[in-house]
């Protein structure tokens, strides 16, 4: 029997630990992706290590066992063997592994099975055994993700982007970025998000991704899609890790084209949509709304399930990162966003919305605020390193004076920011709209002159309460069964 890693999957092996994900947890999806998706799990110190034997070219399992009698030294092979087979069989039933009598059956066997769990048995006892999550995840922060500018000059000039105009005009150099990935990569990162300005105005681009692919990386392209080009398309293709969110903010061409100040955007970034579905590239939409768009965002949406695209829509922007607060202008009062909300929840977003809160009233004063330098960071075009995208002005460290890892581990900053849980805003964990806002420190720090990342702004508190008395209305209204088909969404 062969076995081989899913495509579609990621493994990453830690001191005492294993992380497997289909990246479901990254990755974006086509609303008529029918698959099973099996999501994340963490895996015990053997586990790991029976799963460093495999790769993504299919192995024969006696070939594997011979790699693990050298570890498992008092193990005896028949059972070690066995041991073996039922936690790969494990996998293969929950979709992580291919399998197959002979090398071309396990390579070509990429259908995701349905999920089947044990109820006992050694595979779980591999998959549970140390309490993996809590004591190794919980109390060990580790670098799983890096947001990369791989180019802040933008061919549009969108009236609500958080990033000023004025730097929009510089390109990362080629060998900061790859040792970026080298550097990530041997830190075990899963995931790079390569986003701008627009990372398509890069030189070296179609480069960038083909490394990511060699590296075994699942990536997001954050783009505009002006600039797409055939082999730009056939590489992303070729990596079933890749998938790419774009912006379309109304189907008027004269709408979307106001917002990105680019004329014939419109029709180059519907185009770039069309060709990506084509291909089978999973993408989605963003579809942030704002005073220009209010009255015509509805059809993004119908657009978007018409051809299977997800669309994320947020009736709030957020401010520049220089605290000027001059995209503002573009937001929605808070009487537009009650409008936007209530065409958005009959759209199927309402159930959306609830289950999204129900996570969020679980969190308690312990959690921590986000993920922010607990599992990414962000790097600009000229390596500073800063905590999310949209708070620039916060640099942690530099990378082209740093290592990643000198900066992960002994940044003071860093330090600090991990140390933030959500009790040092007490109103908020207390708040009955708790579950429809987002505590954000980037946010704050924004919109503030001083940078104060823990003074909010009143105008979220007053949206968080008037989202939250509209999607219990609608249910009140509506029975739960004909609340709207819930958009699958990522």
């Amino acid at each position: 029997m062969y076995y081989k890693i899913r495509n579609d999957v990621l493994f990453r092996q830690y001191p005492g630990y294993g992380y497997i994900t289909d990246n479901s947890e990254f990755g974006y999806r086509l609303l008529n992706d029918s698959r099973c998706f099996s999501g994340e799990k963490y895996v015990s110190e053997s586990g790991a290590v029976m799963l460093a034997t495999l790769s993504k070219v299919p192995r024969h399992i006696d070939n594997i066992i011979e790699d693990l009698m050298r570890v498992f030294v008092e193990v005896e092979y028949d059972t070690l063997k066995q041991d073996v087979v039922e936690f790969f069989q494990w996998l293969v039933n929950e979709g992580y592994l291919s399998h197959g009598e002979t090398f071309d059956i396990c390579k070509n066997q990429e259908d995701i099975s349905l999920s089947r769990c044990l109820d006992d048995g050694l595979a779980q006892a591999i998959i549970r055994t140390e309490n993996c999550e809590n004591e190794f995840i919980g109390q060990n922060d580790f670098l799983r993700s890096i947001h990369i500018e791989i180019a802040s000059a933008c061919n549009e000039r969108c009236v609500h982007c958080y990033i000023p105009h004025r730097y929009k005009d510089k390109i990362i150099d080629s060998e900061l970025f790859y040792r970026i990935l080298d550097e990530g990569r041997e830190m075990n990162i899963i995931h790079v998000t390569l986003s701008g300005g627009e990372p398509l105005l890069h030189r070296d681009f179609l480069q960038f991704l083909e490394k990511c692919r060699e590296l075994d990386l699942s990536v997001n392209v954050l783009s505009n899609l002006t600039a797409l080009t055939d082999e730009i398309v056939l590489e992303m293709k070729r990596n079933p890790l890749l998938s790419v969110q774009t912006s379309l903010y109304s189907m008027d061409p004269s709408v979307h084209d106001s917002i990105t100040k680019l004329s014939g955007s419109f029709e180059k970034t519907k185009q770039g949509l069309m060709r990506l579905y084509s291909a089978g590239i999973p993408v989605q939409i963003s579809c942030p709304v704002m005073k220009q768009n209010k009255n015509s965002f509805l059809d993004v949406i119908r657009w978007g399930r018409e051809h299977h695209i997800a669309v994320a829509v947020e009736p709030m922007i957020f401010a520049t990162y220089d605290h000027s607060g001059s995209n503002l202008a573009n937001r929605l009062s808070l009487e537009e966003v009650g409008e936007a909300v209530d065409k958005q929840l009959p759209e199927g977003y309402a159930d959306m919305m609830r289950e999204a809160a129900k996570e969020k009233e679980l969190l308690t004063g312990n959690n921590p605020i986000c993920s922010i330098c607990r599992y990414s960071f962000c790097v600009s075009v000229e390596g500073d390193v800063f905590p999310c995208a949209g708070w620039q002005t916060n640099i942690i460290g530099n990378l082209t004076q740093q290592t990643i890892r000198e900066i992960w581990e002994t940044s003071e900053k860093i330090q600090n920011l991990r140390l933030i849980k959500r009790e040092q805003f007490p109103k908020c964990v207390t708040c009955r709209d708790r579950g429809y806002c987002t505590v954000c420190m980037m946010c704050n720090s924004n919109e503030n002159l001083d940078g104060d990342i823990f003074r909010i702004n009143s105008y979220h508190c007053k949206a968080a309460a008037m989202i939250h008395s509209k999607v219990d209305a609608f249910f009140h209204e509506i029975p739960e069964s004909k609340g709207g088909d819930t958009l699958n969404n990522v």
